[in-house]
């Protein structure tokens, strides 16, 4: 995390800091060490920017996972019910094609 890193001075040149291990900080196993000081801040506002996609991430994963296993046993919203409802086909009492409603020519004419 960037809140575990600090800039430290070696004279005119910077370096970040792992504050865990007390050792330049690593990005692609380059160590970050001896930049100018713009440098050093540019570096340790990417290394924050990495450590937010990352945090990000693991949230979104933990919560599609939770999601998941949530999801897997409920039923779908009333919405979803109505849309897939007019998808089906409609089932129904004629004895013609058993799949009208009651509404179809075929019931209207046997009326």
């Amino acid at each position: 995390m960037a809140y575990e890193y600090c800039l430290c001075s070696e004279g005119e040149l910077w370096s970040i800091i792992d504050q865990a291990t007390h050792e330049p900080a690593r990005l692609d196993g380059i160590p970050l060490a001896e930049m100018r000081v713009d440098e050093a801040k540019h570096m340790l506002a990417i290394l924050k920017g990495i450590d937010r996609v990352k945090a990000a991430s693991r949230k979104s994963a933990a919560m599609g996972k939770k999601m998941r296993t949530e999801g897997a046993n409920a039923t779908p919203p009333l919405v979803v019910n109505d849309i897939l409802q007019t998808l089906r086909r409609p089932m129904g009492d004629c004895s013609r094609c058993g799949l009208c409603t009651g509404m179809c020519s075929q019931k209207r004419e046997e009326l």
